[in-house]
């Protein structure tokens, strides 16, 4: 049986690996769709209540890299790291928009552009 929570990490990592850079934001975010999953009582896994709630995206942020230039990252959950009832960032995978193109994917991207983000994958 799988659980919502691992069907929106599936969904997820699929349409990732259909995006192509240089696509438009707006077409990324209805490939991605505005689900959410997890914290109902459907989401029974292990004989126990499923808290954590997740949404596409998980969290949205703007970063400036040294150039000076303005990215916007939109993360979603792809992973599952520890059972924990946390996302930590090394769940997720960010999506990095410069204007209103995907610019990047992932945190070897990212972390040339924001030095906290160097060092996960």
């Amino acid at each position: 049986m799988i659980d919502s929570l691992e069907q929106l990490r599936e969904t997820n990592k699929r349409n990732i690996a259909q995006l192509a850079l240089g696509t438009p934001r707006a077409q990324v975010e209805k490939l991605m769709g505005d689900a959410q999953a997890g914290g109902k009582a459907g989401d029974i896994l292990f004989g126990r209540l499923q808290h954590l709630e997740v949404k596409n995206p998980q969290r949205e942020e703007r970063v400036t890299a040294p150039d000076g230039a303005v990215y916007d990252v939109l993360f979603y959950y792809t992973d599952l790291k520890t059972r924990d009832d946390k996302i930590t960032d090394d769940e997720l995978t960010p999506l990095v928009f410069r204007g209103h193109e995907l610019a990047g994917v992932g945190y070897g991207f990212l972390g040339r552009l924001a030095p906290k983000y160097r060092g996960l994958q």
